[in-house]
């Protein structure tokens, strides 16, 4: 489909990245048809990821970096920070190639800690604190990790963890210095239970704050060369089993640099909320390395809880927050229930999921903010499309691609059809933010990778405007007697019955139709929904062939920290 123009209206002479205004091929085909000018087209100079916080640093030396409970740091102290614990990595054998698994929340550690391994050209391997430790032991064979960093009251998972594999050490990190004195007590008696854990290990154990005497800081970053790996991201979890793309230095400099031209952020003045998990790639890129590119203050939150969350934006008012859909309905219903609206939020980047225009209108009127969507995956380190912030977002729209991405719509039988604007197709892109493959798995990155394209997995519809709108998963397609049947059609129908709160419609397999289309409900407050009724009101609606042939009920549906409904594990119960 090409690259949209788009030139926001605003000075880049303060951008960390230069901006200038040239067409390549790509782009041409769409100049005339849009009235926001030429393209900017960006120079994502430096390319690795600790010169650009080097760089920030130097800009901003005296800015505060990052605001976490009774912590913060300036820039310059940061920079220091990670320095010294580049040079206590390296003292502990940690050197360049080298995987080190981050097991943390979101915490001045996490981020001393990736950058600090950026700079001695080791990679980050993020995982979900909350892991079991089979899940952390099958990653880190997976990835072939040398030294884990864990949290002290989550160390039951790394120690079954390092139990089956072989660690240079493992680095134990606390909250207990950060958090204020009404927290730290409960926050002592679970560390003293989880103690044991630690002394069963039979790796070198050190304490975060240890590292601060071992070796010297490091002066200057090992390596300048961009196309090395900067992070192994586990993805594929909604849908299977987990991959782990690779992501190089280049990927997330260039990510980073779209995003700062597209959005409009100005350098050395933001605030953002920062709770987006750094163990993912949208936390990580958006909600972290983005903003300390720019000189940003983070407010940081270990974990997304609604009233906690209020209280820390009353506190510090960022003008800028990064949230999944879930979190945003969720702070609606807490802003009703205290009756009282936010102030000074300027701007909220939503993705992950697609968010209702009834939740997105009445956050965007409790606080005055603008609410923009966008689109991103793993293996795009991770944005790809957003909506304009200057007015012209489209409510249900993934947005326009960013600049420097090519988006083709193609058709499903071959993959190497362009579909018509308005026709549903698989969506390819190709552009500098895309992945160099899954991790020692050749065959899965010639699936995804073709031609220098990246084929998502996503169906799409494209406007004649070049907005693009997000149909549903490929894998998630139900095909039933040859027909094709998109879930989230069904799902936004039922979800207006009124004894319906929330459901998720999945394929069960068939002898005759090959699969059926089942609905699992989640029922309103107070209600019992009648499963006649059900079938009833969606033949009001659909095509016959669309409507669920079995209803189940259930308590909620399971989804990932995202708030991603975990599709696989409902056809798993259903099947």
């Amino acid at each position: 489909m090409g690259t949209v123009p788009f030139a926001p209206a605003r000075d880049f002479a303060d951008s960390p990245f230069p901006v200038t205004p040239i067409l390549n091929a790509a782009q041409a085909r769409w100049h005339d048809s849009y009235p926001q000018g030429i393209p900017p087209a960006i120079d994502y100079t430096p390319r690795r990821v600790e010169q650009l916080l080097t760089a920030a640093a130097e800009r901003y030396p005296d800015r505060v970096a990052i605001r976490y409970f009774r912590t913060s740091h300036t820039y310059r102290d940061l920079l220091d920070r990670i320095r010294q614990t580049a040079g206590a990595l390296r003292e502990l054998g940690i050197s360049t190639g080298d995987r080190v698994m981050l097991v943390l929340p979101n915490a001045p550690e996490f981020i001393i800690s990736w950058f600090a391994l950026h700079w001695l050209g080791a990679e980050a391997v993020p995982a979900n604190p909350l892991m079991s430790g089979s899940e952390l032991a099958g990653l880190a064979r997976k990835c072939n990790i040398q030294a884990v960093l864990g949290l002290d009251v989550r160390m039951k998972p790394v120690a079954e963890m390092a139990r089956e594999v072989p660690l240079k050490a493992v680095i134990i990190t606390s909250l207990a210095p950060h958090l204020p004195p009404a927290y730290q007590l409960p926050y002592l008696l679970q560390r003293l239970r989880c103690g044991r854990h630690v002394t069963s290990m039979a790796a070198r154990k050190l304490r975060f704050e240890e590292l601060a005497g071992l070796g010297h800081p490091a002066t200057q970053p090992q390596l300048d060369d961009p196309t090395l790996p900067a992070v192994l991201q586990p993805t594929g979890g909604t849908t299977g089993t987990p991959k782990v793309a690779v992501l190089s230095n280049e990927n997330l400099c260039a990510n980073v640099a779209q995003l700062h031209v597209w959005s409009g952020l100005e350098p050395g003045r933001e605030t953002f909320l920062s709770v987006l998990p750094f163990f993912h790639v949208y936390g990580a890129t958006c909600a972290m390395l983005s903003p300390l590119v720019g000189g940003s203050t983070l407010i940081l939150q270990a974990r997304f809880h609604p009233k906690r969350t209020l209280k820390l934006m009353d506190k510090y008012q960022p003008g800028i927050a990064l949230l999944v859909p879930f979190m945003i309905a969720s702070l609606n219903d807490e802003m009703r229930k205290r009756g009282k609206a936010l102030q000074g939020l300027r701007l909220c980047m939503s993705g992950a999921s697609a968010m209702s225009g009834e939740v997105g209108r009445e956050f965007e009127h409790l606080t005055g903010a603008t609410i923009i969507e966008g689109f991103g995956l793993s293996e795009a380190s991770p944005v790809t499309h957003s909506n304009p912030s200057d007015g012209s977002a489209r409510i249900g729209s993934i947005g326009l691609p960013l600049p420097n991405t090519d988006v083709r719509l193609v058709d499903l039988e071959t993959g190497t059809r362009e579909v018509r604007p308005g026709e549903i197709g698989e969506m390819t892109i190709k552009g500098p933010q895309i992945m160099q493959g899954y991790l020692d798995d050749p065959e899965e990155t010639a699936v995804a990778l073709r031609n220098g394209w990246l084929f998502t997995g996503d169906l799409a519809t494209v406007s004649k405007e070049g907005y693009f709108e997000i149909v549903d998963r490929k894998k998630d397609m139900i095909i039933t007697g040859g027909l094709n049947v998109y879930p989230t059609e069904v799902e936004e129908l039922i979800k207006q019955h009124p004894s319906v709160q929330t459901c998720a419609v999945v394929g069960v397999p068939d002898r005759k139709y090959g699969e059926l289309v089942c609905a699992w409900i989640v029922p309103a407050a107070g209600c019992s929904p009648v499963i006649e009724d059900l079938k009833s009101f969606c033949r009001e609606k659909l095509s016959g062939y669309k409507v669920p042939r079995e209803f189940r009920m259930c308590d909620a549906l399971p989804e990932n920290f995202l708030g991603k409904v975990r599709r696989i594990d409902l056809r798993k119960r259903a099947a």
